[in-house]
């Protein structure tokens, strides 16, 4: 879900010059169909709020939970989906630009436009969250069970966990755009605007530990027997990082993450509900998988592979646009005499394809990476010995990630299987959004089953995952070369 809140956040901020959808289209117009929009969402959130809590009322709680949870991620589709239509279809983007030049600004002219632009997905998300709270209060025991302390303090808490991955790339493009706009000579072509942006994204990456501790509700791990475990385990594995942080979600959520590609700025977090619902054994086997991204080196690829795979797109559609003419001699002259709208549009197809791309073919090879880590995590908590049954107190795991025993694929199998329970995820049909990066935990947990039955399946493993992230990133620097020369 982050992930496509990023993709219509960033639809805002690629245009330079919006257009009205109609020559009779009004700034009224645009006005009554924002507030249309809001109100058609927060409408569905109601109703959605009424549904379940009418189903607690009927004594089937967990089907009411269930219900309300799958129709809340339908919501935030049917709102983005909202936001783009609201921003190319209902003149949203030009209502803002105008509203400007009509209070005598240029609107090229003004730092930050776009966030106003951006505006009402945001706005509409954090009023859905003051209503959805109704439903999320209904689901607790009692007054005294609720963590969130009020109405606008659960908003709060929401607009932090949901938007602290997806500020940082929005306010790079931001920045960007509104250079571009200032220095439109120097950046006036695409080599340009692409050294422009380079270092931004660079030093973006590098402070987003920085903006993430910033922005999210997180603390230390507090000193005790679990810290001491997991700092060890840490230097058992060769893996340096910052701190260890626990992650306030109100219980809400068990999950881990580890950010940052310097050690001198790394974290691993590890959610408040993982950390209370599962054994010391289970949360080190879970800290061995975020030590597995590290030691396989995936935020690096990652950054490479999507770096390169934008320059690619973008010039694909770059030649696309300018080859038009030459193989559709009418659509080429209505595009002549309509450049300011054709560049009001270009951004939707090119994010489509990005969209579908990063989906298929980063999806494809983030559930491959997230493997890989499963059996680093699998490792974190085996000792040396294949045949291994079980541990004891006495059992220190192998250093450097070198084992893989039976017991330590059992203690990361029954990890996963938490995970799951604990968020309320099916372990075989969890739904496309909650699959497309990891794949089921029903496939990861068959997978490392086969593994603990034939152990040369994970050497298998390994160098067909290597050859394929070895043949990706070629491919993508390839076809970057002859798009470039083209």
């Amino acid at each position: 879900m982050p992930f496509l809140l990023l993709l219509c956040l960033s639809l805002a901020c690629l245009p330079s010059t919006w257009h009205p959808p109609a020559d009779w289209w009004t700034l009224l117009d645009s006005a009554i169909a924002a507030v249309g929009v809001t109100a058609l969402s927060l409408s569905l959130a109601g109703w959605i709020v009424y549904r379940a809590i009418r189903g607690m009322r009927k004594g089937d709680r967990d089907a009411a939970v269930s219900s309300y949870n799958r129709w809340r991620t339908r919501h935030a589709l049917v709102q983005m989906a909202a936001y783009v239509l609201l921003l190319y279809g209902l003149g949203w983007g030009w209502f803002v630009q105008e509203s400007f030049r009509r209070l005598g600004f240029e609107p090229t002219s003004v730092p930050g436009i776009e966030m106003l632009v951006l505006a009402p997905l945001p706005l509409t998300m954090a009023l859905s969250w003051a209503v959805f709270y109704s439903a999320e209060r209904a689901m607790l025991a009692s007054v005294a069970d609720n963590p969130y302390g009020g109405r606008w303090r659960y908003v709060f808490f929401q607009a932090r966990q949901n938007l602290a991955l997806v500020l940082a790339p929005v306010l790079v493009l931001v920045i960007t755009q509104g250079v571009f706009r200032l220095f439109p000579q120097t950046f006036s072509n695409d080599p340009a605007q692409a050294l422009a942006t380079l270092p931004l994204a660079v030093v973006m990456v590098l402070l987003m530990p920085w903006f993430v501790r910033l922005v999210l509700p997180l603390r230390s791990l507090e000193p005790g027997p679990l810290r001491d475990r997991l700092e060890a385990a840490a230097k058992r594995l060769n893996c340096r990082c910052t701190d260890i942080l626990l992650w306030n979600t109100r219980q809400g959520m068990a999950n881990a993450m580890v950010v940052g590609l310097l050690p001198q700025l790394r974290y691993v977090l590890l959610s408040d509900r993982l950390v209370q619902e599962m054994t010391d054994d289970e949360i080190e086997a879970v800290f061995g998988h975020e030590v597995g991204h590290v030691k396989h080196a995936h935020t690096a690829y990652y950054l490479a592979f999507m770096v390169g795979s934008l320059a690619v797109i973008g010039r694909a559609t770059q030649l696309f646009a300018d080859s038009l003419p030459g193989w559709w001699p009418a659509a080429g002259a209505y595009l002549e005499h309509n450049q300011e709208w054709l560049a009001s549009w270009l951004a939707l197809p090119s994010l489509a394809v990005l969209a579908a791309y990063i989906f298929g073919v980063f999806g494809f090879l983030s559930r491959r990476c997230e493997r890989q880590a499963d059996i680093y995590g699998c490792r974190a908590v085996s000792c040396d010995r294949p045949d291994c049954a079980g541990h004891d107190d006495s059992v220190t795991p192998a250093a450097a990630g070198r084992g893989l025993c039976i017991a330590g694929i059992s203690t990361f199998i029954s990890a996963l299987n938490k995970v799951a329970w604990l968020n309320g995820i099916s372990r075989t049909r969890p739904g496309f959004l909650h699959s497309w990066q990891h794949s089921t935990i029903a496939r990861r947990v068959d997978f490392l089953t086969r593994i603990a039955a034939e152990p040369a399946e994970e050497r298998h493993f390994q160098r067909r995952v290597f050859w394929t992230k070895t043949i990706l990133l070629v491919a993508v620097a390839l076809l970057l070369v002859v798009l470039w020369v083209v």
